[in-house]
């Protein structure tokens, strides 16, 4: 299992924000998976700040498993520890998705579970990491999207 970071979780990149409570900010984060992604990889891509919930969040990965028999499957959740911080030992939840398996050939989804939307607004920033829950049969490199919409509370 390895972490891998997004450069907004190490802060290459700034994280929006809503300046007022109520007002909602949509915004897409992205990174390159490897070839070498392997099962329970962790990838730290997005940000929940603040005092905000999740309103919305859709994920859009690339085709990450160019086998015949593709077997990619991910969870999508909040993350154990504090937002950027690069200890290995964190863990991902499934809160988003649950055993999705978009990634096998490449597409768009939207969250069916009831948990994404209750979120609730915490006073510390939280990770949304994206774990590899099942191998690729044949990994392949690829884009890993995350559009998130976030409200200030």
């Amino acid at each position: 299992m390895a972490l891998r970071q997004s450069d907004y979780a190490k802060g290459i990149l700034a994280v929006p924000y809503p300046s007022l409570a109520g007002q909602a900010v949509t915004h897409r984060f992205a990174m390159t998976i490897g070839a070498d992604a392997a099962l329970n990889d962790i990838y730290e891509l997005a940000c929940i700040p603040a005092n905000c919930r999740v309103a919305d969040i859709v994920l859009d990965p690339a085709d990450l498993d160019s086998g015949g028999s593709a077997a990619i499957v991910l969870d999508v959740g909040i993350m154990s520890g504090a937002w950027g911080d690069n200890d290995g030992a964190r863990t991902c939840d499934d809160e988003f998705f649950d055993g999705i398996t978009t990634a096998q050939a490449g597409g768009v989804a939207r969250p069916t579970l009831a948990t994404a939307y209750n979120t609730g607004g915490a006073a510390t920033d939280r990770s949304i990491g994206v774990k590899i829950a099942t191998a690729a049969a044949t990994p392949q490199a690829g884009v890993l999207g995350l559009t998130v919409t976030v409200v200030a509370v």
